[in-house]
C-alpha cells in the first residue's frame, strides 16, 4: 500500500513501474488506495507513459522490465536459455499465483532474442500453462528455433521450475524492422 505523502506515493509508483511496466493505471490507484486521475497526475509529474505507450516501448525492447529475465545462453537463430526470479509485483490479487502475462513475456522475449528480432509480430501462439507459478520460483525458459524462411520463424520455448515444466509454446514469428 502507498504512504500518505506525495513523494512517498511517487517512490512506490516508480518502484512498482519498474518491477512490472504493464500496470493499468487502475491497478496502480487501487494499490495506492487514491483516485485514477491522481494517479495520472502523478505519471505526468513523474514523466511516466500512459500504458500503451509503455507496452510498445516494452515490445520494442526499451525499457528492461521482468518479463525479460536474464538471458544466460544465446546462440541466434539456433536455442536460447533465460532465467527469471518471480516476485510478488507478478501475481494475481490476494494469491501467491504468478500471473500467466508475465510467463508468457518470458517466453515471448526469449523468443524474440534467438532470432535477433527488436519487434516481431506474433502471428500464432500456441501454449499451455501447466502448474501453478509462485512467487519466489525461478523459471528457466530455453528456446529452439524450429524454422526460419525469410522474415518468418517458428519457435518452441519450454519453461521449467525445477526442472518440472510449467509452460511451453510454439510461436510463429514475422520479423519487423520497426517501420
Amino acid at each position: 500500500m502507498c504512504s500518505k505523502t506525495k513523494h512517498e506515493r511517487h517512490e512506490y509508483i516508480l518502484s512498482m513501474l519498474g518491477s512490472n511496466p504493464f500496470l493499468k493505471d487502475d491497478e496502480i490507484a487501487e494499490r495506492c488506495g487514491v483516485s485514477v486521475s491522481t494517479i495520472r497526475n502523478d505519471r505526468a509529474e513523474l514523466g511516466i507513459a500512459e500504458y500503451r505507450e509503455r507496452v510498445k516501448s516494452a515490445a520494442e525492447g526499451e525499457l528492461n522490465h521482468s518479463g525479460e529475465g536474464e538471458l544466460l545462453d544465446l546462440n541466434l537463430y539456433e536455442n536460447g536459455i533465460s532465467v527469471l526470479e518471480t516476485d510478488s509485483s507478478m501475481l494475481f490479487k490476494n494469491t501467491n499465483i504468478v500471473r500467466g502475462q508475465c510467463i508468457y513475456a518470458l517466453a515471448e522475449n526469449l523468443a524474440l532474442s534467438v532470432i535477433n528480432a527488436k519487434a516481431a509480430l506474433v502471428k500464432v501462439a500456441n501454449v499451455k500453462y501447466s502448474a501453478e507459478v509462485h512467487a519466489g520460483d525461478k523459471l528457466v525458459a530455453k528456446s529452439t528455433v524450429i524454422r526460419g524462411r525469410g522474415r518468418e520463424y517458428i519457435v518452441h520455448v519450454f519453461i521449467s521450475v525445477d526442472m518440472s515444466e510449467v509452460f511451453r509454446g510454439k510461436f510463429s514469428l514475422e520479423v519487423h524492422d520497426g517501420a
